[in-house]
């Protein structure tokens, strides 16, 4: 199967499929509907940095048949990252959320509660990782190709693009319950750097977990 699997750059009609990939795997490889119930909106604030933004940091996998069995999205500035995520992506994300009526579904507010007990942990985030010397990297691959090392060509893809860019760290951050993610960016020759306690909710109902920051040195300052 691998040599029926194309690893390329990302181009712009590769959109729509990437969106919907993105969501389908969202929940630590399953869809995101147990986390969120309207997906236009949460491809949105999980995608459209990188297809819009940064899409020279994104690469797919491309069956020969057509169909994207994986993806994954970079960034290679996180102040960048920051700035336009906060100021245009998440303001305009607001807007189509009202108007598609998110804000009115309990589930919403029950996500709204849980990030605000989260916001020492953000605000943490925000003051130690967005530095223009670190990148970040999030990655999804198609149940139906995962075990195949797609994953691993894309990973090694996007490491050599960062390398190139002049990146020093490319991070991610991982549900500890992603026993398989955790253990493909060990493979990968990531560390795990912070180990964070969030509350998140699944299924409708609150609980607690811990948000590992996996971090691999691409190259020195």
């Amino acid at each position: 199967m691998m040599n029926d699997i194309n690893i390329r750059p990302y181009r712009s009609e590769d959109r729509d499929m990437l969106r919907k990939l993105c969501c389908d795997v969202a929940d630590r490889g399953s869809p995101i509907e147990s986390l969120f119930p309207d997906r236009e909106v949460a491809a949105d604030l999980l995608t459209k940095y990188y297809t819009d933004y940064e899409p020279s940091s994104t690469f797919v996998a491309i069956n020969n048949d057509g169909r994207m069995a994986g993806y994954v999205t970079g960034c290679m500035d996180n102040r960048r990252y920051g700035l336009v995520l906060f100021w245009l992506i998440i303001p305009a994300v607001l807007i189509k959320a009202f108007k598609r009526g998110v804000f009115f579904k309990s589930e919403v507010h029950r996500m709204v509660v849980q990030g605000m007990k989260n916001w020492r942990r953000l605000f943490t985030w925000r003051k130690t990782s967005f530095h223009s010397h670190q990148g970040h990297v999030h990655i999804g691959i198609s149940s139906d190709f995962r075990g195949h090392q797609v994953g691993k060509r894309l990973m090694e893809a996007l490491i050599e693009h960062a390398r190139q860019s002049g990146i020093v760290e490319l991070a991610a951050s991982v549900h500890e319950g992603n026993t398989s993610a955790c253990a493909f960016f060990e493979a990968m020759g990531f560390e795990v750097r912070e180990r964070s306690p969030m509350i998140g909710i699944q299924e409708g109902k609150e609980g607690r977990y811990v948000a590992l920051m996996f971090v691999k040195t691409v190259s020195s300052m």
